[in-house]
């Protein structure tokens, strides 16, 4: 298990940064969801949950390709949202919404593993957890939907998109804390 898990947190550690040089990702997500997905594999065993969401890693994958190279933004006086820009919006949000069904199927696995002995202190924080990354995946995609409305909407939303960001930003480090939490209790168990 701790194996399968490392596997997870490394790739989820490769999505998690990106690294652009002259709009190209050097470490580029698809890599990343590879590595979930091998790391799925390993806990199969453990959890149906898991095998549910290799699905949604291949997906990611996939999708995630076409991301390698990003769209330079330019910033002008006006907001302007352009054809690249509602590409760019379109596959996020499907990005955003196919990534909230893997997160969900893998802590749903990490919560039958959480209800062994063991694994008990981190049952209750896994289901706080995931509870919170479903409100806010849902909120942030509905902000985002948001945005497409009239420019001065924009600035308007600015303030909560900001707050929104940093909170994405916590819960996915606690998310990487997590996993890493029920890697060091598997080692102990082995």
């Amino acid at each position: 298990m701790a194996k399968a898990l490392n596997k997870i947190f490394w790739g989820s550690l490769l999505v998690f940064f990106n690294f652009h040089i002259i709009n190209f990702d050097i470490l580029p997500n698809f890599l990343g969801y590879i590595v979930i997905y091998l790391g799925l594999k390993g806990l199969i065993s453990y959890s149906d949950q898991f095998s549910k969401a290799k699905p949604y890693v291949l997906v990611l994958a996939a999708v995630s390709i076409p991301l390698i190279y990003q769209f330079e933004v330019n910033l002008t006086e006006q907001i302007e949202i352009t054809t690249n820009s509602y590409i760019l919006m379109a596959i996020y949000i499907v990005v955003a919404f196919v990534q909230l069904g893997f997160v969900y199927h893998f802590m749903r696995g990490l919560l039958e593993i959480a209800q062994d002995a063991p694994f008990k202190p981190f049952e209750k924080k896994t289901g706080t957890v995931l509870r919170f990354y479903i409100i806010l995946t849902l909120v942030t995609q509905i902000i985002t939907l948001l945005i497409l409305i009239p420019n001065a909407f924009i600035l308007l939303l600015t303030p909560i998109i900001l707050v929104l960001a940093i909170m994405s930003f916590i819960v996915e480090i606690i998310l990487l804390v997590l996993i890493r939490q029920f890697r060091s209790k598997s080692l102990q168990q082995d």
